[in-house]
C-alpha cells in the first residue's frame, strides 16, 4: 500500500515543485522582456535619431572627453564638481557618467546619449520596483509593478528624454525613484535609510529643478514618517549627516551668485513685473502641468508660447491618450491600497512635479524641468488598469474589452513610433530643435583644411564654439576652424587669404555679396541646411 501511494505522492510533490518554479520564473521573465524591449527602444540608432546634437549635449560629452584624457574640463580646471557652460553651471553626474562611454566608444553622438539611454533602462527596472514596495499589500501587486514597468518603457516623455543627454534628466529621474524605494524598504530594515539618503542626494547633483523638488518632497515623507524615523533616530541621524557631509559643495555652490546664475535666467521671479502678475504666472504655469494638452494631446513642443521642437513629438501628448481614465482610475483605487500611508508618496510626488518648471518664464508646462513627473502617472495608470481588469472579469463580455484595450496601446503605441524615428526629423532638426549640420561641416573642414587658411563654422547655432572642439578634439584644425559669419559684421572676409564659409540659404538670400558653392549640407527630410564654399570677387 506504502508503495501504491508512494509513485501518485511523487508525482504530486513534482507538480508542485514544477509549478512552483514557474511562478517563481514567469516574474523574472518578464521583468527581463520588459528590460529587453526597455533597451531596444532607447539604444536603436541612438546616434542618429534625434538627428543632430544640441550644444547642451555637445558640452557633456567633450567635458567628459578632456575629463577622461587630461582631467580637466574644457576651461582647464581639474575635476571640477560642477561644470561651467553657456552662463551657467552643469551638475556632474550627467558629464562624468559619460566618461566611460567615450573611452568605450569614442567622442561621438551614441556615446554622449548612451548614458541617459542607459538611465532610462535602469529607471524601467527602478519603477518596478518601487511600485512592488508601494502596493506591497495588494493582491495583484506583482502584475501592477509588470505594468508600471512596461508603460514607462513605451513611455514618449521618458523615451523622449532617454535618447537625448539634455543635462541630468534620467538621473534625477532614476534617483528620485530610488530614493523613495530605499525609504520604503526602510519599514522593514532601517539600514536602507542610507540608501535612501544617497540616492536624493545624488538626484540633487543630477538636476537643477531637483533643487526645488526633492527638499519639498522629503519633507512629506519625513512628514507621515515622523514617528518611525524618531525610533530609528541613530540611522535617522546618520543618513542626515551623511546627507548634509556629501552636500556641502552644493550648498557652498548656492550660496555664490555663480550657484544660482541658471536660476536668475530663467526665473519669473526675477523679472520686472508686478506681484500679482508674478503671482497669476505661476499658478497658470503650474496647473498646466495637469492640463488635457499637455499630457495627452499636443505635447511640450505645442504648448503655448512654445518654440522649441526638441522636448516632444508634435501632435502627441506626453502620455497616451488612452491612459487618461487609467490614471483616474488609479487615483480613486490607490485610497483603497493598505496601509493608506503608502498612497501619500505618490500624491506627494504628483502635486509637487510641477514646481521645478512654474517659477520660470516659460508660458507654460515644460517637459524637461517637470521630467520627474513621469513615474507617479505610470503607476497610477497600471493600477487602474489592473483595477478595472478586476472589475471586468465579472463580465460575460470581458474578453472581447480586453482584446478592444490591448488593440488602443498597441495602436497607439505603434503611432508614437512612427511619428518619433520617421516624422520627428522632418521639423526638429533646425534651430528650434537639435541643430543639425555641424557634424557634417566640421567633416568637411577637416577633410579640407590644408587647403584653406581659415574655415568658419557660422555662427547659426546655440553655443558654436563647442563644436569646434567636439568634433575636432585633438584640435588638428585649430588656428584655422572658428566660428564667424561671412554675411554680418564685423567682416570677417579677407581677400589676401584662402577662406571656406559655411552659410545658410536664409542668410545667403540676403547677402549681396557673390558665393561660390562647394558643398551643401541637407536636413534629414531633404531641405538644404548650409552651404559651404567661397565669397569670389569682393564684399
Amino acid at each position: 500500500m506504502t508503495s501504491a501511494l508512494a509513485s501518485p505522492l511523487r508525482f504530486a510533490a513534482i507538480q508542485n515543485r514544477s509549478s512552483r518554479v514557474k511562478s517563481g520564473i514567469l516574474p523574472y521573465c518578464s521583468v527581463i522582456s520588459i528590460l529587453l524591449l526597455a533597451v531596444v527602444l532607447r539604444f536603436y540608432d541612438l546616434g542618429g535619431v534625434p538627428a543632430g546634437l544640441f550644444a547642451d549635449e555637445a558640452s557633456v560629452g567633450y567635458n567628459a572627453y578632456t575629463i577622461l584624457t587630461a582631467g580637466v574640463d574644457e576651461h582647464g580646471i581639474p575635476y571640477p564638481l560642477f561644470f561651467k557652460a553657456f552662463g551657467e553651471y552643469k551638475g556632474p553626474v550627467q558629464t562624468y557618467s559619460t566618461v566611460p562611454f567615450v573611452a568605450l566608444f569614442g567622442l561621438n553622438e551614441f556615446s554622449v546619449r548612451a548614458v541617459s539611454a542607459l538611465y532610462g533602462v535602469l529607471g524601467v527596472l527602478a519603477v518596478f520596483l518601487l511600485a512592488r514596495e508601494l502596493l506591497q499589500n495588494h493582491p495583484q501587486r506583482l502584475t501592477i509593478s509588470l505594468l508600471s514597468a512596461l508603460l514607462l518603457a513605451i513611455s514618449p516623455w521618458h523615451l523622449h528624454f532617454s535618447r537625448t543627454a539634455l543635462e541630468g534628466l534620467m538621473p534625477f529621474v532614476l534617483f528620485t525613484t530610488l530614493g523613495l524605494y530605499f525609504f520604503l524598504k526602510a519599514f522593514a530594515s532601517a539600514r536602507f535609510l542610507i540608501l535612501s539618503a544617497l540616492s536624493f542626494t545624488l538626484a540633487l547633483y543630477s538636476y537643477f529643478p531637483a533643487r526645488i523638488f526633492i527638499p519639498l518632497f522629503v519633507l512629506g515623507l519625513v512628514f507621515v514618517s515622523w514617528k518611525f524615523l524618531l525610533s530609528h533616530a541613530k540611522v535617522t541621524v546618520l543618513s542626515i549627516l551623511l546627507s548634509l557631509l556629501l552636500l556641502l559643495p552644493l550648498f557652498q555652490a548656492m550660496l555664490s551668485p555663480t550657484g544660482w546664475a541658471r536660476w536668475e535666467q530663467v526665473s519669473i521671479l526675477s523679472q520686472p513685473l508686478s506681484d500679482e502678475a508674478k503671482f497669476q504666472h505661476v499658478v497658470n504655469n503650474y496647473l498646466s502641468h495637469f492640463s488635457l494638452d499637455f499630457l495627452f494631446l499636443r505635447g511640450d513642443a505645442e504648448m503655448s508660447g512654445q518654440k522649441v521642437t526638441r522636448h516632444s513629438v508634435q501632435g502627441l501628448g506626453e502620455l497616451y491618450p488612452f491612459q487618461l481614465s487609467a490614471i483616474l482610475l488609479g487615483l480613486i483605487f490607490l485610497f483603497r491600497v493598505r496601509p493608506r500611508s503608502l498612497a501619500l508618496p505618490i500624491i506627494f510626488w504628483l502635486v509637487l512635479y510641477p514646481v521645478g518648471s512654474t517659477f520660470t518664464t516659460d508660458q507654460s508646462a515644460q517637459a524637461t524641468r517637470s521630467i520627474v513627473g513621469v513615474v507617479p502617472f505610470q503607476i497610477l495608470a497600471a493600477l487602474g488598469f489592473v483595477s478595472l481588469f478586476i472589475v471586468l472579469r465579472k463580465l460575460e463580455f470581458r474578453a472581447l474589452l480586453t482584446a478592444m484595450m490591448i488593440v488602443v496601446v498597441a495602436f497607439s503605441f505603434q503611432t508614437y513610433l512612427q511619428k518619433y524615428f520617421s516624422d520627428y526629423a522632418g521639423y526638429s532638426s533646425s534651430f528650434w530643435g537639435w541643430q543639425y549640420g555641424p557634424k557634417e561641416i566640421m567633416g568637411y573642414f577637416l577633410a579640407n583644411k590644408d587647403s584653406y587658411d581659415d574655415l568658419y563654422l557660422s555662427g547659426e547655432f546655440n553655443g558654436s564654439g563647442i563644436f569646434l572642439r567636439f568634433y575636432d578634439p585633438q584640435g588638428s584644425c585649430q588656428g584655422k576652424c572658428r566660428i564667424g559669419d561671412v554675411s554680418r559684421t564685423p567682416r570677417i572676409y579677407d581677400p589676401k587669404r584662402k577662406q571656406l564659409f559655411s552659410l545658410s540659404p536664409e542668410r545667403l538670400n540676403k547677402s549681396s555679396f557673390n558665393f561660390s558653392v562647394h558643398e551643401t549640407v541637407y536636413y534629414p527630410d531633404g531641405r538644404v541646411a548650409f552651404f559651404l564654399g567661397e565669397v569670389k570677387g569682393g564684399m
